[in-house]
C-alpha cells in the first residue's frame, strides 16, 4: 500500500516470534525533508491513528528524522496533548531534552526493564507513546511489545480466577523512592522529582490528594502504596485489555530499597500468587516481538493496548521519548 511517499508494509517474518508485531510505514524518497514528513503528519494523522488502534504499534523506518529536535516536530504534528515528564508520577530516572522530548529510562545498560503499560501504576498515563533512536547500541537493547487484549485472552482460559480477582479487586503497588536521585535503579527517581515538591508536608499532601499510603523511612526515602488501581481496563471499541504495571513490577522491581515479591497486591491487601504471576510471564514472553532499532526509527506505541519493555545491551544506546494523550480518546485517568 502506498501513500504518497511512504510505502505502507508488513512487519515480515524476520525475527518474528509471536501475535504482536508492529505495522511498518517505509519511507521511500530521500529527497524529502523533515518538513514535507511534518505535512505528511498533519494530513494523514487519523489515518495513522486508525492503523495505530488496529496494529497496536507502528514502526516508522529511514524516515528524514535526524535530531530530538526533528522528532519534536514530528510528534508535534499529530496534535496531541503533550504529557511532560516532569508532571508525571513515575520512579524511572530520565531527562528532559525539550518539553515534549525525553530520555528512555536511565538505568544501566545490563538492567532489564519487563513489560508494561506506561505509568499504570499511577493515577495518569498517556494513551499514546513515541520513541526515536538516536543511537543504536552495539548489540541487544530490543524493545519487547506485547499485545495486552491477547494476552487477556489467553490468561481468561489460562488462570481466570486470577482474572476474575484483577477485575474485580483492582491492584495495588508499593514503591519505596529515594531521597536523591539513584542513577543505579531503574526506579531511581527521588520522591521529590516524582511528587514535583521539595519537603515532606508538601509530599504528604500530594499523597493524601491520590488517596495514597505512605511512610517515611529512617534514611529520609518514601514508602508508597498506590489506592487500588485497574488491572483489566475496557477500551472504547469493546476489547477488554490487561493494562497494568504488574509483569514490570514482580520481575523487576528490584534495587538496594525495594524487593519486586512485595511491590504488587491485589486492591484489598491479599497476596497475589507467584505461579500466577509467573505464569502470566511465561504467556506474555510468548506473544512479545522484539523490536531491534535501526538509526533514526520512530515507534509510536498505542499505550492502552500494547505493553513494552528493554532489553540489556551492550555499547551506547539513545532512545528518546515522548508521551502524549489523544483528545478524541479523552483524558487518562487510572480510577
Amino acid at each position: 500500500m502506498n501513500s504518497g511517499f511512504v510505502d505502507i508494509l508488513p512487519f515480515g517474518d524476520q525475527g518474528y516470534q509471536g501475535d504482536s508485531k508492529p505495522l511498518v510505514y517505509a519511507f521511500g524518497s530521500r529527497k524529502k525533508n523533515v518538513e514535507d514528513l511534518v505535512n505528511w503528519v498533519k494530513i494523514k494523522k487519523r489515518e495513522i491513528i486508525t492503523n495505530l488502534n488496529t496494529h497496536g504499534a507502528i514502526l516508522f523506518r529511514g524516515f528524514p528524522v535526524e535530531s530530538d529536535i526533528d522528532f519534536d516536530a514530528f510528534v508535534n504534528a499529530f496534535e496531541m496533548n503533550n504529557l511532560d515528564y516532569r508532571d508525571t508520577l513515575s520512579n524511572a530516572v530520565r531527562i528532559n531534552r525539550t518539553p515534549r522530548v525525553f530520555t528512555a529510562n536511565e538505568s544501566p545498560p545490563d538492567v532489564s526493564i519487563f513489560l508494561h503499560h506506561e505509568l499504570a501504576q499511577t493515577t495518569v498515563y498517556p494513551s499514546h507513546l513515541f520513541f526515536y533512536c538516536e543511537q543504536p547500541p552495539d548489540g541487544g537493547g530490543e524493545t519487547p511489545i506485547c499485545r495486552s487484549d491477547l494476552l487477556l485472552e489467553k490468561l481468561e482460559d489460562e488462570i481466570p480466577l486470577f482474572v476474575k480477582k484483577c477485575s474485580e479487586l483492582g491492584v495495588c503497588y508499593t514503591n519505596i523512592m529515594p531521597s536523591k536521585k539513584d542513577q543505579d535503579s531503574g526506579q531511581g527517581r527521588s520522591w521529590q522529582d516524582t511528587l514535583s515538591v521539595s519537603d515532606m508536608i508538601s509530599a504528604e499532601t500530594i499523597l493524601k490528594d491520590l488517596n495514597y499510603n505512605w511512610k517515611w523511612l529512617d534514611d529520609d526515602s518514601l514508602k508508597v502504596i498506590t489506592c487500588p488501581l485497574p488491572a483489566i481496563r475496557l477500551l472504547p471499541n469493546g476489547s477488554k485489555v490487561f493494562f497494568n504495571q504488574l509483569i514490570a513490577a514482580f520481575e523487576g522491581w528490584n534495587d538496594k530499597r525495594n524487593k519486586s515479591e512485595e511491590s504488587i497486591s491485589f486492591g484489598d491487601g491479599s497476596e497475589i500468587s507467584k505461579e500466577d504471576m509467573k505464569k502470566v510471564c511465561k504467556l506474555s514472553d510468548e506473544i512479545s516481538f522484539d523490536l531491534s532499532w535501526e538509526k533514526n526509527d520512530i515507534v509510536i506505541i498505542n499505550n492502552m493496548m500494547v505493553m513494552h519493555g528493554r532489553k540489556p545491551f551492550i555499547g551506547r544506546r539513545s532512545i528518546l521519548a515522548s508521551l502524549a494523550i489523544d483528545d478524541q480518546e479523552g483524558p487518562k485517568f487510572n480510577n
